[in-house]
């Protein structure tokens, strides 16, 4: 197997390949990617600046109504529009707490940006790899400030929470006077499991983020969307988090592409995630979480160690030009196994689950030689 590779080879090794089994079909050059923008009908028009102009105006307009907010603001990334909700929902005060579970992005991924930048406080809430529930807030001895609700909870295998549950979370928010937000990352993805629109399930939260570089395969960008209220709140703030970028022409551009593109397929995406679980499954000592996934990804944990598998991974990308991944992590539910993500996107469109379920028996056998 191959030594430890860097980020810059992984990349490159990435780009020889001719299969993905995750996410979309990638951008194999910086001038791929530029003229796949040339081909967006809204290409021919101006640029946006600070925020001003015709094309990011209309995306704003547009995903705003899709969610029933009656306003939205586009952000280049959605650490900074979060980190603006959360503040104005706790107000200058910030004596109230923003609630979460321990699993979510914000509490893992951004090194406590909300505590170090903002000043809030963190209260956790919920169970390991399960979604926050009603009776975890009606445990809670202290009133949280804002609930933030992660859809779905990534870390968690990303795991939903029923319909009928998030009814009544966001019940109990209302009637104890708490903020509810909703980390919609995946928001596009969790639909088809949830049973409902877009509108529906953000009616349910005083606001809600989306991103665009996730499901939709956009270069970057997000958006934050509520009350005309809370809208005019977050404007300082985003200007605070450096979020009042010049011009973000291409994030809007390929954030309309990908709408255009993949949103009409995540309910396709996410049966064809179910039936390659449903394969994986079938071979011994492996896992699968959930075992029915919810969304269009989920969690294979192998029996071996993470790091042999990682090179393994990079040996089948390099020999057979199918790619994996690179990134493995520790299973929490096999000992000394290795645990990867899978997110079904349009690249699987290139491989059977047959074909894939095999590169993991090669991927498995390299690991252990």
């Amino acid at each position: 197997m191959p030594a430890a590779s860097s980020a810059h080879s992984d990349i490159e090794l990435r780009n020889r390949c001719e299969r993905w089994l995750s996410g979309h079909r990638p951008w194999r050059s910086m001038r791929e990617s530029l003229q796949a923008l040339l081909e967006v009908p809204e290409s021919a028009q101006p640029l946006d600046v600070y925020g001003e102009g015709a094309v990011i105006q209309a995306l704003e307009t547009e995903v705003s109504r899709m969610l029933g907010k009656p306003l939205g603001s586009f952000f280049h990334k959605g650490m900074a529009c979060q980190l603006a909700a959360l503040k104005v929902w706790c107000g200058e005060a910030t004596q109230g707490p923003v609630a979460m579970h321990p699993q979510s992005h914000i509490a893992i991924d951004e090194c406590e940006a909300f505590e170090h930048l903002l000043g809030l406080r963190g209260l956790f809430v919920g169970a390991p790899d399960t979604p926050i529930t009603l009776a975890d807030l009606q445990a809670l001895a202290e009133k949280p400030a804002v609930l933030v609700i992660e859809l779905p909870l990534r870390r968690a295998g990303f795991r939903l929470p029923a319909w009928e549950e998030l009814v009544a979370i966001s019940a109990w928010c209302r009637a104890n006077q708490v903020k509810l937000h909703f980390d919609g990352a995946r928001l596009w993805e969790s639909v088809p499991c949830l049973g409902h629109s877009l509108a529906e399930i953000s009616a349910l939260a005083d606001s809600v983020y989306v991103s665009f570089y996730k499901g939709m395969g956009a270069l970057a960008g997000s958006l934050l969307a509520g009350p005309e209220s809370f809208m005019a709140e977050i404007q300082p703030w985003k200007t605070r988090l450096a979020g009042n970028v010049y011009t973000l022409y291409p994030l809007v551009l390929s954030s309309w592409a990908g709408l255009r593109r993949q949103l009409p397929r995540m309910a396709g995406y996410r049966e064809r995630a179910q039936a390659l679980a449903l394969q994986l499954l079938r071979e011994p000592t492996w896992l699968v979480a959930p075992s029915v996934p919810q969304t269009n990804s989920f969690q294979l944990h192998l029996p071996v160690d993470p790091a042999r598998l990682r090179l393994a991974m990079l040996a089948l990308a390099e020999a057979q030009g199918f790619w994996l991944g690179a990134r493995t992590a520790a299973s929490q539910i096999l000992p000394d196994g290795a645990m990867v993500e899978i997110v079904i996107g349009d690249a699987a469109d290139d491989w059977s689950d047959a074909e894939a379920v095999a590169a993991w028996r090669h991927a498995l056998a390299l690991a252990r030689a």
